[in-house]
């Protein structure tokens, strides 16, 4: 048995909510355990029950809800297990199937994760979607290998539906465990934080910033006697780092941080070397790198391990989603549009001379010169083709039909082509004239992190227009603002977020507010 940690008392303002013990002077830190811990503390789970297991049996249990779903349909319909359906064997294999896709796709989206598990306004719409998924794709599967008719219409229905109560009632009942004074100490991952200065009161702050009930502060320790702080972000320093190898051994600790100075290496290997008698996860914070550099996780360049600080915001599947995407829907848009554009390069031949369409050198993806198309809304010999002039409200410049195409917003229609032929996106920032100025000076001089909205191809619209800043840019500060949206927009990209703008910007197209 193990043996009761008799000889401490743990009474920092985590280690109070987590242990239930009373606060007492710093010089019993390590006195006697008071009776209202041994009451109160919470239940010690066992050293195999880790978070990630715990999410992997909530994965599991996800699995089996779907196939009991399936039990329960072949309870309502028996006639499918007695061959009155031909070939019933394969709705036991589409059971099988349609689990294995919801648990990986499910698992994809992280609502596996410990942080995702009690929060029930992030599980159930995509618990929701998910299973709209899978069932999709099941349908789609059965009708293109011509096998629908196979299968029970009132099966599948029972199927489905079941599933659906079975599944959100478990995230139900995931958030009423979880979210209890017992089950939340039980499932977090119980963390020993190791310093007390700069570095360990930024990694405190960021931990309770995120407010992320899946990670317990359980103690701060630091080795620095002479210059050591009473308590870091209101929580007691329990002592020193042998001190925390007597915690540790009787406390159920999971992992414990480092946050030292990286250029400390002696310091920090000293350290390491101490904590690998100890049967817990060890780290080391990168806190202050990880804010200067903006780094994202750690990864390896072959065998070699490398911090990833700067990702391609749009890659892999996601790259192949928005391609798809971008052809597809501008595809149709040209088809469906195309008699209009055919009456507007009519009439903008009939109002004025000069050709259709306004060509134009603006910047695009990776910061490279492309020629994006436009209808041509002024006068020929009052263009400029540069763009480092703006085009001002009732500028005389612009013709009676170019007024009507900009107040209607739909000059820009003609960049559908630049979208089929890969120099544009539907969605993004959008390209700027390669001699455009903002505040007097060329806009990448004079606003910070300009180029940085180059990582990803320019759109027709973007997260900027649909949230009140499209029209002219006469100051810095509007300058700023949209760039500003831009790298929201490529941090936080998803296909939702560009169907959420397409849909936005019909909204704003109606309105016509700054446009002129």
């Amino acid at each position: 048995m193990s043996a009761e940690p008799d000889e401490l008392s743990l009474k920092p303002v985590a280690v109070v909510d987590y242990y239930g013990a009373k606060e007492s002077g710093p010089d019993d830190a390590f006195d006697s355990v008071p009776q209202s811990w041994r009451r109160n503390r919470p239940l010690h789970r066992p050293a195999w029950l880790s978070p990630e297991m715990t999410a992997f049996m909530v994965g599991a249990s996800d699995f089996s809800l779907v196939l009991s779903a399936a039990a329960v349909a072949f309870a309502a319909y028996p006639e499918v297990m007695d061959q009155a359906v031909p070939e019933p064997g394969r709705h036991v294999l589409t059971s099988f199937l349609a689990a294995t896709l919801f648990v990986g796709v499910f698992a994809r989206l992280g609502g596996y994760r410990c942080k995702h598990l009690g929060t029930l306004n992030w599980q159930f719409p995509r618990t929701l979607m998910t299973w709209g998924l899978t069932v999709s794709v099941v349908l789609l599967v059965a009708f293109l290998s011509k096998t629908s008719v196979s299968y029970s219409r009132g099966w599948a229905l029972v199927w489905i539906i079941t599933t659906t109560i079975l599944l959100l009632t478990g995230r139900c009942f995931l958030h009423a465990v979880v979210t209890s004074r017992a089950g939340g100490s039980y499932f977090a991952r119980k963390v020993a934080i190791i310093g007390a200065g700069k570095e360990g009161e930024r990694l405190i702050a960021r931990l309770r910033d995120e407010q992320d009930k899946s990670v317990l502060i359980c103690g701060v320790f630091d080795d620095r006697k002479a210059r050591l702080p009473g308590s870091v972000c209101g929580l007691r320093v329990l002592g020193t780092t042998d001190d925390f190898l007597r915690f540790a051994r009787s406390a159920p600790i999971d992992e414990v941080v480092i946050a030292l100075p990286v250029g400390a290496e002696q310091r920090l290997k000293s350290l390491c070397d101490k904590m690998k008698e100890l049967a817990i996860d060890v780290r080391l914070s990168l806190e202050p790198l990880a804010e200067s550099l903006n780094v994202r996780r750690m990864g390896c360049l072959g065998s070699v391990p490398v911090l990833e600080i700067v990702d391609r915001p749009v890659k892999n599947w996601g790259a192949v989603a928005k391609w798809i995407q971008d052809k597809l829907i501008s595809s149709l848009l040209l088809v469906f549009l195309g008699p209009l554009m055919a009456l507007i390069a009519l009439l903008i031949k009939l109002d004025s001379p000069g050709p259709v369409f306004f060509v134009q050198k603006r910047f695009g993806f990776n910061n490279e010169v492309i020629w994006v198309l436009k209808f041509r809304t002024m006068h020929v010999d009052c263009s400029d083709p540069s763009g480092a002039l703006r085009t001002l409200q009732n500028d005389p410049r612009v013709t009676r039909v170019g007024r009507v195409l900009r107040a209607l917003s739909i000059d820009e229609l003609p960049q559908l082509i630049n979208v089929l032929r890969g120099d544009m996106s539907l969605v993004g920032p959008r390209p700027h004239p390669v001699a455009m100025k903002a505040g007097g000076r060329l806009y990448g001089e004079a606003v910070e992190q300009y180029l940085h909205r180059h990582r990803v191809k320019p759109g027709i619209t973007g997260w900027a227009q649909v949230n009140g800043l499209r029209g002219e840019i006469d100051t810095l500060e509007k300058a700023h603002a949209r760039v500003i949206h831009d790298l929201f927009y490529i941090e936080h990209w998803s296909v939702w977020l560009d169907l959420k703008i397409l849909l936005r910007t019909i909204g704003i197209l109606a309105s016509r507010d700054n446009a002129y």
